[in-house]
Parts: structure tokens; sequence; C-alpha cells
């Protein structure tokens, strides 16, 4: 059914005329007396009925004329959602562990400050799988380290962050001048393929060594694992410098300053780059 159609049949019943329904949608009477027509034929009952008091709904045109409204309220919303206005609907964030802890709460708060009628929920893992999610359409929007280059993502970092050393507070320090001191120390690391282990692993790799040259003992699979491991005493690590500020000022672990060891990474921001500009998204990425 022509969308015209049920918009010229909602705008008669709104002003009881058909002339006064034709100069608010800029086309002739007889254009609108067609679309009602139209209207008609194709529900096989008549819709409407001229009065003194201009045109009313018939019995069957009540229910009819219900629906119509309902059905151009939804593709008003659809509009507004995909070309335009306000944003509006539900937003799907992908993160790794970094961002959805440290990064995005600040995000997502200014973000339903600005725009409340969006709704959002949150699926977590690391980078790999949340991108994979997005090629997926599994999420709206990715929140990770960074991201393949592949056509079909648009991309951009939205902030960066330091890489911190954090150790046991019964550890001794005086000795460790620099990184490559660091490796007669037992070691847990996040697993293989997270963004902190692959940071580390390219800064190690431009100051001449490799991680097997470390006294790796452990691998773990969050951030909160490997603080709660060096906490115990098991060993020392490398984390977020949001997360080791956090555990240092709670006196929980201690953080290792070294000249030769300061790794800057960034988080980006990614979405499909056909939904790039659709508002909640652009919305998003533009705060």
């Amino acid at each position: 059914m022509n969308l015209n159609h049920l918009k010229a049949f909602e705008k008669l019943i709104q002003v009881k005329s058909f002339q006064e329904a034709a100069r608010q949608l800029s086309v002739s009477q007889p254009a609108i007396t067609l679309r009602i027509q139209a209207l008609e034929e194709h529900f096989k009952t008549k819709l409407v009925k001229r009065t003194g008091e201009g045109v009313q709904l018939t019995s069957q045109g009540e229910v009819i004329y219900k629906r119509v409204k309902e059905i151009l309220k939804l593709w008003e919303d659809l509009e507004a959602q995909f070309l335009g206005g306000e944003p509006v609907g539900k937003l799907v964030i992908g993160a790794s562990t970094i961002p959805s802890e440290y990064i995005l709460p600040k995000i997502i708060k200014n973000f339903k400050s600005t725009y409340p009628d969006v709704d959002f929920s949150m699926r977590i893992s690391g980078s790999k799988d949340v991108v994979d999610w997005l090629k997926n359409r599994l999420v709206d929007i990715a929140i990770t380290g960074e991201p393949m280059t592949t056509p079909l993502l648009y991309s951009r970092p939205i902030v960066s962050e330091k890489l911190s050393i954090i150790a046991p507070l019964e550890f001794i320090e005086e000795d460790i001048k620099q990184f490559r001191d660091l490796f007669d120390v037992e070691w847990i690391l996040r697993e293989k393929n997270s963004d902190t282990r692959s940071s580390l692993e390219k800064t190690i790799g431009t100051l001449g060594f490799s991680t097997e040259l470390m006294k790796i003992v452990g691998e773990l699979g969050s951030t909160e694992a490997v603080i709660a491991a060096v906490e115990a005493g098991l060993g020392i690590t490398v984390v977020s410098s949001y997360a080791a500020e956090r555990a240092a000022q709670s006196g929980r672990v201690k953080i290792i300053n070294l000249k030769d060891f300061q790794v800057t990474r960034n988080f980006y921001f990614s979405c499909l780059e056909e939904n790039k500009n659709l508002p909640v998204i652009s919305a998003f990425w533009v705060l």
C-alpha cells in the first residue's frame, strides 16, 4: 500500500475536509479523493462519509484509522532513527575489558544525558570477539584496541592510555633500572591475543627482546584476575594505567616506573562503514 494513501487518510480525518486535506498536503482535491478510494477498494469497505459537520469515519473506518495512525507513527520513528532527527531506539555496544570498565561508563552517562530516548546494552569480550560481533551485526558499535584494517569498518581513535608495570607491595625495586632487569622476575600475563598482551609484546620487540625471555608463570583471562594474582605475590605484570592506578591507590599493589618502558596505546570506536552516518551511531562517536 502506498504510504501517501495512509497519510491522506489520516490528514482527511484530522481536518474533516477533502479541500483542506489537499491544501495541507500540497496536492489537488481529486488526488485526495483518489487516495481514499484506493484505500476503500483495498479494504473492500467504506471508510468515510460526508456529514453536515464534515467528513466522518464509518464504523469500519474507525478500526482502520486507528491502525493507520500506528503505522504512520512507526514509520516516522523509523525515519527519525535512520535518516535524521534526534537519535532514538536501542544501541548495542561491544567493548573489550578496559573500555567497558574504565572508559565507557562516563561516555555512556554523557550520552544518556544528551539523548535520554536511546537505550543501550553492552557485550564484553576480547577485542577480536568484539570486532567479529560487529562484522556479524550482533553489536552496533565496538570500543576496542586497534582493530584490523578492513573496508567493512569505520574506525577512529577515541582515547589513549599508558600501560603500567605493577608488582606486589613487598617487591624490592632498588636494583631495577631498566626493563631488562625484570627478566629474572616471575610474570603473570593476560592471555594471548588480548590488547594488553599484544601491546606488551610489541614494546618488548622494539627494545630488542621477546616474551620468550620472560619467566611467565601464569596467563589469566581478565585484568582483575591478573591484579589479584600480583597482589597475592605470584609475580609482576603489565596492565592498563587506569587499572594500575586504582589498584595502587587501594594499597593492593605498587607501580614500577622505568624510563625505557613507556607504552601508549589507543582505544578505537568502530562501526560498519555503511552505518556510520546513522543518527544514533554518529551521535555516540562525536561525544
